[in-house]
């Protein structure tokens, strides 16, 4: 009876430790943030959410075994998250000078040019100082390419909570620019017929990279974990073809 009692017990236990096991190993331990930025993310007509970060991501939580989901949040709200909570990885972001030490950095999971959008038959530029000049730049809140831009002395940059209302003030002639990426605005054109009429690209500026950023308070080793993984997907391929389905892939 004794015995019995202890197999019982110890069947009990062993239940609960695998049980246990189960949800670490299903578990991510991040809260794993995007922004509805395509080509990286964004919803499509089902209403989920897709794009090359999007894949990337969920080719590393499977390589890794959990299934921790994406939320989607306004850049500034996530930017907020990543910048003052432990355990948080926000993606795809572009990893700047300025931004450097504060984050850790997995990637690249793309490589871009920052590119100004005018109106035809708008002012043309040839450099970053005559940009100076002009009468409004659209850029949103905590972007790298705002932060950027400051910079650089820049006094002319009007801030809105998002690049889709940028490019409707620029049809309409209340600001001459928009700093965008050579990625990322295809999305806009695409769906925006009198965008795609009106707005041409006038002038590339920089190229840069967009990657993984996780806080900077998170565990090192945690990290390391998902650099791995990374590194493991890269070898294999997966990586480029991910990139080659959505995007121009990196240069190796």
């Amino acid at each position: 009876m004794v015995k019995s009692f202890f197999y019982v017990l110890f069947l009990g236990l062993l239940i609960v430790a695998l049980s246990d096991s189960a949800t670490l190993a299903a578990d991510c331990n991040l809260k794993i943030i995007t922004e509805l930025s395509p080509p990286s993310a964004y919803e499509d007509d089902e209403g989920d959410v897709i794009g090359f970060g999007v894949e990337i991501v969920e080719a590393i939580k499977k390589e890794l075994g959990c299934d921790t989901p994406i939320e989607v949040m306004p850049w500034a709200r996530g930017y907020k998250f990543l910048q003052t909570q432990p355990d948080v990885m926000l993606f795809s972001t572009s990893r700047t000078k300025a931004r450097e030490a504060l984050f850790q950095w997995i990637g690249p999971v793309a490589c871009y040019n920052w590119v100004f959008y005018g109106r035809k038959n708008g002012r043309k530029l040839s450099s970053l100082s005559e940009a100076k000049k002009v009468s409004g730049i659209g850029v949103y809140r905590d972007d790298a390419r705002a932060q950027f831009l400051k910079s650089m002395g820049f006094t002319n940059l009007e801030v809105t909570d998002s690049q889709k209302i940028n490019f409707k003030k620029l049809i309409r002639g209340r600001i001459e620019l928009v700093a965008t990426s050579d990625i990322g605005v295809k999305e806009f054109l695409k769906n925006d017929k009198e965008l795609l009429n009106n707005a041409v690209p006038v002038l590339a500026f920089r190229k840069l990279k967009l990657y993984m950023a996780f806080s900077k308070s998170t565990d090192p080793a945690k990290v390391l974990l998902w650099q791995k993984a990374f590194d493991a997907l890269q070898k294999r391929g997966v990586i480029k073809g991910i990139q080659e389905k959505w995007i121009q892939p990196c240069p190796d």
